[in-house]
């Protein structure tokens, strides 16, 4: 209401990539009263939509505000999944069918139906694989090339195809320790403590993010 502009990029995107990131519909519905731009930043530094976090994440009610506001929900992520095909492979129905309306039909999909999407990405383990392999590489090639912020979302993308895998989280905290992000470093830290105990690579990730904190 004072005339700020919501569509201002920082190094995570708009107000409204935060927002959907940090699960606040509530935020969300503000910034889209006051004409954010639901599709913001497709090209720029955060290199995924908001529907794209809001579909990972599993933000229903963001994913419907979305909707709602006319966002884009063909625009793939990095590893060229729709939201739609994000949605279901986490075998989350009702974003499926908030987002079947609004998606256009998948060539590779043969019976596009809600069930049929749902039926297709629980049948292309391979490629699901393959997609793990992409993204590691695609985030390492990034790391190196210091892109930490870049690197950290492939990770999570990554996460969502293999939410098991300690390694991927103590890459993203390191990704954080070199933003200078220590909370989010910690908590990742944190996370791959309890999926591998006594892993010594997590212990240290966590000791030096504590020791970030308190800098």
């Amino acid at each position: 209401s004072s005339g700020a502009y919501v569509d201002a990029l920082h190094l995570g995107g708009t107000a409204l990539h935060s927002a959907a990131r940090d699960g606040r519909d509530d935020i969300v519905k503000v910034l889209l009263d006051h004409h954010a731009d639901a599709g913001a930043d497709v090209d720029g530094n955060c290199k995924e939509t908001p529907l794209i976090i809001a579909a990972i994440s599993g933000s229903t009610e963001i994913l419907k505000c979305l909707v709602l506001a006319g966002a884009d929900a063909n625009v793939p992520d990095s590893l060229g999944r729709a939201p739609i095909e994000i949605a279901a492979r986490s075998g989350r129905r009702e974003d499926v069918e908030i987002l079947f309306p609004v998606t256009s039909r998948i060539p590779n999909v043969r019976d596009w139906s809600v069930d049929g999407i749902i039926r297709h990405v629980k049948s292309v383990r391979p490629v699901k694989k393959a997609m793990l392999t992409s993204a590691k590489s695609k985030a390492h090639e990034a790391f190196k090339n210091g892109n930490y912020y870049l690197a950290a979302r492939i990770y999570k993308e990554a996460m969502a195809l293999d939410p098991g895998n300690a390694t991927l989280l103590s890459n993203r905290s390191l990704c954080w320790l070199r933003l200078g992000d220590a909370k989010n470093a910690l908590n990742d830290a944190q996370a791959c403590s309890m999926m591998r105990p006594g892993w010594p690579k997590a212990s240290y990730r966590q000791g030096t993010a504590l020791m970030l904190l308190k800098v």
